[in-house]
This record gives C-alpha cells, sequence and structure tokens, in this order.
C-alpha cells in the first residue's frame, strides 16, 4: 500500500466517522394577542416553515406555551420533543423544550430542573420574576452511536441575583449530570449581553459559540428586535455554548415573512459543529 493510497484512506475513514450536527436556538415568543399582526396565530406556519427549512438536528425553544408546543409537534412530522412547562412540571407555563429530528437522534435520558434553591421542584428562584427551568437530554446518534448532552434554558428578564446564580447552578448541574464528561451544547435566552457576569461565569468553562467559530459570524450582531424590522438589533442575549465540540459556522437568522414582518421578536440562532 503506498503512502498516497494511505492518506486517501485516512481521508475518507475521518469523512466517515466525524459526525456533524447542526443546531438551533429560537425563542419563539410566546402567544399573545397583544401582538397584533405579530401574535402566534399570524406566524406560527413561517415558524414552521423556517425550522422545516434549516432542518436542525435539534433545536431548543424559549417562551413556547402548550398550545405553540402542539403547533410545532404537528407541524414537524420528523421531529419529538422532551420538556415539560415551568409551572408544574406538566403542561402548565412556558417550556424552555428540545425538539430532535428521531431520524437522526436516539433519548438515552432527559429530564427538567428549576433555576432556583430547590431545582427539583416547579419554584422561583432567588430574586427572579418567574419560574424558570432548564431541559436536558442525552442524545444518541444513531449514525455514530457516540452520545452527547444537551441543555436548553431561559433565564430571568429581571433578577440579577437569580442570573448569576442560575449560571452557578448550570455548571453544578452539569457535573452531576455529565459524569462521563460527554460532549455538551447549552442553548437558550440569557437575557443578558456577554460583558455580564454570569455569561462570564458560563464562559470559563464552556465555548461562546459566536467567538469561536472556524468561519466569521453571519448576520446581524443582536438577536433581540421587539418585533422592531426598522432598526438592526444590537443587543445579543441569545446563546449557544459547547464543550469538546468542534464549531464549523454560527449565524443569527434573519429571515422576514412574507408581509416582511419577523417570525419572532428573536432571531434564531443556528450552528454546525462537528463531534
Amino acid at each position: 500500500m503506498n503512502i498516497r493510497f494511505s492518506i486517501l484512506m485516512l481521508v475518507c475513514f475521518v469523512l466517515g466517522f466525524s459526525q456533524g450536527f447542526t443546531v438551533m436556538s429560537f425563542n419563539i415568543r410566546l402567544n399573545l394577542e397583544s401582538d397584533k399582526e405579530n401574535a402566534w396565530p399570524n406566524r406560527k406556519q413561517e415558524v414552521t416553515d423556517l425550522l422545516t427549512y434549516y432542518h436542525p438536528d435539534y433545536f431548543g425553544v424559549q417562551e413556547a406555551l402548550p398550545d405553540q408546543m402542539k403547533d410545532i409537534k404537528n407541524g414537524l412530522k420528523d421531529y419529538d420533543y422532551v420538556g415539560v412547562g415551568r409551572d408544574d412540571g406538566k403542561e402548565k407555563g412556558e417550556f424552555s423544550a428540545i425538539f430532535y429530528n428521531k431520524n437522526r437522534l436516539e433519548v438515552v435520558l432527559s429530564d427538567t430542573f428549576w433555576l432556583s434553591e430547590t431545582p427539583e421542584k416547579p419554584s422561583k428562584g432567588w430574586d427572579a420574576a418567574y419560574n424558570r427551568v432548564c431541559t436536558y437530554a442525552i442524545f444518541k446518534d444513531k449514525k455514530s452511536k457516540k452520545e452527547f448532552l444537551a441543555m436548553n434554558l431561559h433565564f430571568d428578564h429581571v433578577g440579577n441575583v437569580a442570573r448569576v446564580q442560575s449560571a452557578n447552578l448550570i455548571l453544578k448541574k452539569i457535573k452531576e449530570i455529565n459524569p462521563r464528561n460527554l460532549p455538551l451544547t447549552l442553548s437558550g435566552d440569557f437575557n443578558l449581553t456577554d460583558d455580564t457576569e454570569p455569561i462570564k461565569i458560563l464562559s470559563q468553562y464552556l465555548k461562546d459559540t459566536f467567538y469561536h467559530s472556524a468561519t466569521k459570524h453571519y448576520g446581524p450582531i443582536g438577536t433581540f428586535t421587539a418585533f422592531n424590522v426598522n432598526e438592526i438589533p444590537k443587543d445579543r442575549i441569545d446563546y449557544i455554548f459547547v464543550k469538546d465540540f468542534t464549531i464549523n459556522s454560527h449565524r443569527h437568522i434573519n429571515d422576514r415573512r412574507e408581509n416582511l414582518l419577523y417570525p419572532s421578536d428573536h432571531f434564531p440562532v443556528i450552528i454546525t459543529l462537528t463531534l
């Protein structure tokens, strides 16, 4: 076997066994009639169309109410989800669920904990305005049989103490639920810019994919629009962090609906990774 052929076989081996994933974080904006033309019934089809088009292997949602969860589930035939409502641990209140492509991924285990002093039960933590949750799953890739941890959350928008303590709790929980040190992703609406203490706490252990992508970030820098199509958003408050993944690309999706309004008041964050 000559050297050239050996190199070719090595390349084929690497390409065959390096599994790539597309991951998304998407605050879909809860269903409020007061949003008028931006209310959920007027944009739910275009949200599911966007998800169908980009077809992530898995994606975390924030602010998803039970009726919105049903709409997304019904609109995406290849997907199922893990997660519970934040108010009762069942079906009440907003979900920070993780949808996953059933053809690609298998759930090994999953659960939800609350960002509070009593994470094992529905509760509001520290100085937070609302109950907040983190849903997680250990997935097995059906192609490579490798496993990894995915986590998705929504930090409080008011409580400064709650957000600092939530960041510390996340790192504590990672150690508890991931003793095998599996590669992991952490997605969510953090309601914080990256110069704040909670984001700095997380960045000491995890990589912010915005800064560590192999290719330059594509799209607007900010992610929160408040549905305002006349200004370019400046505040980046939606993130995907990773550990032990190679980050290939990072994008904020600023696609518009047919009426030129946004599908949500947040831009989805989409990344590609190699395990």
